[in-house]
């Protein structure tokens, strides 16, 4: 599975750590390698939230008409919680799409999980990572495209899966990986709060 990186490491080195260690070079064994002791860390017990999210983009040429999709990205406490790898632990989010015509009435509506992904991520992926965004891409003449992605959300990793979801005239769902070609200006992520008492309710 191809996951899309952009990770700044900074690595300071300073004093001097007594650890030793091996290490084989031209066949000699050296025993004074020094090697900074690993840190206690404290396990982050905190279950972390996506800031709410909603977008209307109300000038949206299709099929000789106009049409208007909002994008309401959510979360609540009935949802479950991702585990990263490091223990970390964020509340899932859901994502409520309405799109709706010129004279108002709605042509599709549909409350997305990142189950709607499942088919291509593996189940631990998937269960450590959260639904993070979908935005409106483009059209043709038989569908509305919108970018999708499923990944991590602290803004230090950036990492994240992206899909390409089409919603046809006919108001089906179809879902494919995204390239490279259609990340362009695509942005999912910002600060992540610590989870408050509020309750929300499932649409």
């Amino acid at each position: 599975m191809k996951k899309y990186l952009a990770l700044a490491v900074a690595v300071t080195f300073s004093g001097l750590f007594i650890s030793c260690g091996k290490v084989k070079e031209n066949n000699k064994t050296h025993d004074n390698i020094i090697v900074k002791p690993r840190e206690k860390v404290e396990a982050d017990t905190v279950v972390h939230k996506m800031n709410e999210i909603d977008v209307t983009n109300d000038t949206i040429k299709w099929m000789g008409s106009t049409y208007k999709a909002r994008v309401h990205r959510y979360t609540n406490d009935s949802l479950s919680i991702a585990t990263d790898e490091t223990g970390k632990k964020y509340r899932n989010n859901l994502i409520k799409m309405v799109i709706t015509r010129k004279d108002g009435s709605v042509f599709f509506e549909k409350v997305f999980s990142k189950t709607l992904f499942e088919n291509f991520l593996d189940e631990d992926y998937l269960k450590q990572n959260v639904l993070l965004g979908l935005v409106f891409n483009g059209t043709d003449s038989d569908n509305l495209h919108f970018l999708g992605s499923v990944g991590r959300p602290d803004i230090l990793t950036e990492e994240f899966v992206p899909f390409n979801v089409y919603i046809t005239k006919m108001g089906d769902v179809k879902v494919e990986k995204a390239t490279l070609e259609n990340l362009e200006g695509y942005k999912v992520f910002e600060e992540v709060e610590e989870e408050d008492d509020d309750q929300d309710s499932v649409v």
